[in-house]
């Protein structure tokens, strides 16, 4: 069974980079992954309050996404063809799909939807975090080897983080080691559960080491990816703590802190 990969790729307001279309192709090829991908290319109807446009102007713009979108889609076959790696595409205009099925609602026939972190993304990212039901596999902005071998586990003993490792199952099957991070910010839930959980991994295979790191005042994100980066992990794992019913500030604590300065590949589950 081939885990499904999903990335979406836009033309506004922000055009997709070709350096998250070439992450996700590696991603995809080094866990044995189908990727699929779609196209957003949304219409220019609307626009903000008090702002005019000519017809022209529209025009421009219209023609403007499709000239992206089609340079989004000849560098992502282009660059699959080269490594042998079978893309499927699924086209959508955007403005007809908001009546049928959405970005998030597309999300969920996938088992993570790969994205590019940047301020322009954050809406998409809120909707695909919040609504798709579906693990996020979010990309600082520049180049990725694609291989994991070495993962980093935020855990705290929550129901949140075991549901983030477990997510995250489609992306690590070619892991080897890991290390799970336990950040001291408060008493700890249960040492004797940490204790089951390290034993439970090392029993799946993998080798693993323990990183219980203390804030001391310094930002918990920080210290979480300090320590990732400090054991050469490729992925981050880490539960993400939203609140649905707040989510004009999209999401609180460590999440947060990611999303503003992500410093390393991080796999986000809600």
């Amino acid at each position: 069974m081939k885990p499904q990969f999903h990335l979406p790729l836009t033309t506004h307001p922000e055009a997709s980079s070709f350096a998250i279309i070439e992450n996700a192709i590696q991603f995809s090829l080094h866990q044995g992954a189908d990727l699929v991908a779609s196209l957003y290319a949304g219409r220019r109807h609307g626009h903000e309050a008090g702002e005019t446009y000519s017809d022209d102007d529209v025009f421009q713009a219209e023609r403007f996404d499709r000239d992206v979108a089609a340079q989004l889609v000849r560098h992502l076959r282009e660059r699959a063809e080269r490594v042998c790696l079978d893309v499927r595409l699924v086209a959508a205009d955007a403005e007809a799909m908001s009546a049928t099925i959405k970005p998030a609602e597309l999300a969920r026939a996938y088992d993570v939807t790969i994205l590019e972190n940047t301020e322009l993304a954050r809406p998409l990212i809120e909707s695909l975090f919040f609504d798709s039901g579906r693990p996020v596999l979010l990309l600082p902005p520049g180049d990725f080897y694609g291989r994991i071998d070495n993962i980093a586990i935020a855990w705290d003993g929550s129901a949140t983080a075991a549901r983030a490792a477990s997510n995250a199952y489609p992306m690590i099957q070619s892991a080897t080691k890991a290390t799970v991070i336990c950040a001291r910010v408060a008493a700890p839930r249960s040492d004797n559960l940490l204790d089951r959980y390290v034993e439970a991994l090392k029993h799946s295979g993998l080798e693993v080491a323990l990183a219980a790191v203390h804030s001391d005042g310094e930002d918990v994100t920080s210290v979480i990816q300090d320590a990732a980066i400090e054991g050469h992990a490729d992925l981050l794992i880490a539960g993400a703590y939203g609140h649905a019913k707040l989510r004009e500030t999209l999401f609180g604590g460590v999440t947060r802190g990611l999303i503003d300065n992500l410093l390393i590949p991080t796999l986000l589950s809600h």
